[in-house]
Formats: structure tokens, sequence, C-alpha cells
């Protein structure tokens, strides 16, 4: 179940903002393509893209996807069974951000090669996901759980304060689940899960961290300790 009282008063904290301050950076170079937004929660992420691009929002939880009725992209209320009324290669961009953790992994491939058949040729695939070594760091170092980082190790199911419980997966899994290719993928929040809260209310914090997370967003190291990943995957001409 999602804890959607939980989930939005996360998102008016700094430590919810910057997340999607990072991710809309990612995204701006989309322009004048068709968007298919799939998990789109409160539609933050649609209603971005929706500026420059034509955005089809797709969403199990209709309080969260309707919350907000000035929105003016499509939005369809469902999840994996709405996609198969869809025509094959309608997509130049599809979007799927935090999702997969929270679907159970044998069915993952479903979903992946879905995405697939609906994308046109060149089409790419945007995913954000969590990576096991940023989880482990922040529960070491963040939250002083060890438990928790030594279950995420042994390859546990993590909690959600927001969310079901959920299980990560690597880039590697993503790549045997289809016929896409990872083009590249970059990093989200290499930093910020590291600090303590007390320091991301300070004036002028937000704005200071989003430009650091943004400087090595595509560097190595950061971009494999990063608590989440933005995988950019294509699919061949």
């Amino acid at each position: 179940m999602i804890n959607i009282s939980h989930y939005k008063d996360m998102l008016q904290q700094p430590w919810g903002k910057i997340q999607y301050e990072i991710t809309f950076a990612q995204l701006a170079h989309l322009e004048n393509l068709d968007i298919l937004d799939f998990g789109a929660g409160f539609g933050l992420v649609s209603q971005f893209l929706s500026q420059k691009n034509r955005v089809t929002a797709v969403e199990p939880e209709a309080d969260m996807l309707l919350a907000d009725d000035h929105q003016t992209y499509t939005k369809i209320i469902g999840s994996l069974e709405v996609l198969k009324d869809l025509p094959s290669q309608t997509f130049d961009v599809i979007c799927c951000h935090n999702v997969l953790e929270y679907i159970e992994p044998s069915q993952r491939p479903a979903y992946i090669q879905t995405f697939e058949r609906l994308l046109r040729p060149g089409g790419r695939l945007s995913i954000i996901k969590h990576n096991l070594v940023g989880k482990v760091l922040q529960s070491v170092v963040l939250n002083n759980d060890i438990e928790t980082a030594l279950g995420l190790l042994e390859g546990e199911v993590f909690k959600s304060l927001s969310f079901a419980q959920g299980k990560v997966y690597s880039l590697e899994d993503l790549e045997k689940m289809s016929q896409l290719t990872i083009d590249n993928y970059l990093a989200i929040r290499s930093f910020y899960s590291l600090q303590p809260n007390h320091f991301k209310t300070e004036e002028g914090w937000l704005e200071k961290m989003t430009q650091m997370e943004l400087a090595v967003a595509d560097l190595q190291p950061y971009k494999d300790v990063s608590f989440l990943q933005h995988v950019w995957m294509k699919k061949s001409l």
C-alpha cells in the first residue's frame, strides 16, 4: 500500500524537492516528443515535461493522479494492463521512475518488454532506480542502521515509509530483461543522502546542493555510489 499523505509531505521538504530538481535538470533536453510517464504519481514529472512535450501519464492510484485537476496532460488510471491497449511504437520516450523496485522481480521483464513495444525505433527509456551501494551507504552513514545495511547486502527487501517494500535490481538485471541497451546512467543523490537533515533546512542549501549533485551526475565513481541511478536505455533503429 502507498502512504499518500507521507509521500506528499516528503515532497514539501528540501530533501524531497531536490530529488525532483535533479530529475528535471536531467530531462530538460526533451522537447517536442511523445512521452509516456508510467507510474506518474502526483504527476510532477509529467507536468514538467508537458511544458515542451505531449505527455501521457499512467498511474494506478487515482488519488495521486487526479490530485491536481489543473494539469493538462493526458491521464490514464491503471498499470500494465492499460498499456496493452496502446498501439506499438507510440512514444519517443518512456519514463519509469522509482517503480520497478515495487514490482515482483519475475514480472519486471513484462514491463520492460511492453515499454520496448511502445517505443519508436531509436526511442529511449528513462528509468530511475535504487542503487544497492548508495542504499547501503545511506543506511550506515545517515541512519546508523547496520542491520538494514547487512540485510541489503544479503538481498533482503527494503522498507519504505511511503511505498510498499521493495527490492533493488542492478544495471545488469535491466539489460537481461529486453533488447534495449543501456545508453548511459546518471547519479541522483550522491551526497545529500549522507548528510544529516538539519543541514538541509539552511538557507541556500537546496540551490548549492543541487549544483553539486548535477556537477558529478555523469562522473565516476559518484554515479556508482549514488542512492538513485537514472538509467537511459535505447531501442535499436
